[in-house]
């Protein structure tokens, strides 16, 4: 059975010289007309435009939050006008253990934060745990946390260690292979297998 072999077919326009004077341009050459096409001044102003929009949200906000204030500020003055002697004596002191509570509350929690970062310290964590053990408030359970974390982190870190150590068995070559099959030979049977006669 004889396969024919067939020419190829040439494809001869490919090959063909080109018109030098083309009839109609096939593409409007002054680009696409659904798409714009902005001046460097024209982008500037549209980013003016809306620097000064954002600009002008932003301080009718704040206007508005210090309106507010003012707004609180004078009534509570003019509540503490209608008061007697004695219930501004009253407001006042409540007022003064108002902030010394909050006074109270600020330096217990960086009291807090620094006893968190020195035991974090202690256990060789990273002391960027004490943002989140700072919440819990309690000292017995930051410290059932902390030695939480130092058990899962100890582990971690030993798991990736032995990860990166780990090896794999070496091959057995072909040079061992042989010997290990013919068993071990002695000297006088290695002899033997060397002699040509």
């Amino acid at each position: 059975m004889l396969k024919t072999i067939k020419p190829l077919k040439l494809n001869l326009q490919h090959f063909a010289e080109g018109d030098p004077d083309p009839i109609e341009p096939l593409v409007d050459p002054k680009g696409d007309p659904g798409k714009e096409t902005f001046t460097q001044s024209e982008v500037d102003s549209k980013i003016s435009k809306a620097v000064e929009s954002a600009l002008k949200k932003q301080q009718e906000k704040f206007e508005k939050q210090k309106q507010d204030e003012i707004n609180k500020a004078k009534q509570d003055a003019a509540e503490y006008a209608k008061m007697t002697a004695q219930e501004k004596q009253q407001a006042d002191y409540e007022k003064r253990m108002k902030q010394l509570e909050q006074r109270e509350r600020e330096l217990n929690q960086k009291q807090l934060h620094s006893e968190i970062v020195t035991d974090l310290k202690e256990d060789g964590l990273p002391t960027e745990f004490a943002e989140s053990l700072i919440h819990l408030g309690d000292n017995e359970k930051i410290k059932d946390s902390i030695s939480n974390i130092k058990k899962v982190f100890d582990e971690a870190v030993n798991n990736a260690v032995k990860e990166k150590l780990r090896q794999d068995p070496p091959e057995r070559s072909q040079s061992f292979k042989g010997h290990k099959k013919s068993g071990h030979n002695s000297r006088a049977d290695m002899a033997k297998q060397a002699r040509i006669i």
